[in-house]
């Protein structure tokens, strides 16, 4: 490696380095009642950047909360759809981007659609 080569990798592991340090740390908690609250929830754990947890499908959750990170946030449309003990259900927990997450979602209300892959692991 030459001198000028050698330069220029450490300048990249430089200005890399505090970019992935400054990349806030996204660890969740999904639990999914398939069955609404009758049934027996099913608990994963999700963490993007990398994708890993225990999550079925950790990969394209961590796309698709980074597609719909909105709907993290606090719902902008009340459910109109009465709920039912059998109502498909399910709760974010933990940090997304640096940010404190609690939401709480039921199958046809905001954000079920688009975190369904999430939600219910298909």
């Amino acid at each position: 490696m030459t001198r000028r080569s050698a330069a220029a990798f450490v300048l990249v592991l430089a200005l890399v380095g505090p970019a992935r340090a400054a990349t806030p740390a996204s660890s969740l908690k999904i639990t999914y009642w398939a069955h609404g609250l009758s049934g027996s929830p099913t608990t994963w754990t999700l963490r993007c950047g990398p994708a890993a947890g225990t999550h079925p499908a950790p990969r394209l959750s961590c796309r698709t909360l980074t597609s719909h990170a909105a709907d993290l946030g606090p719902a902008t449309r009340a459910c109109t759809l009465l709920p039912t003990r059998t109502s498909a259900r399910a709760t974010i927990k933990g940090t997304w981007a640096g940010r404190r997450v609690e939401r709480a979602y039921r199958i046809g209300c905001p954000g079920w659609r688009d975190l369904r892959i999430v939600l219910t692991g298909k």
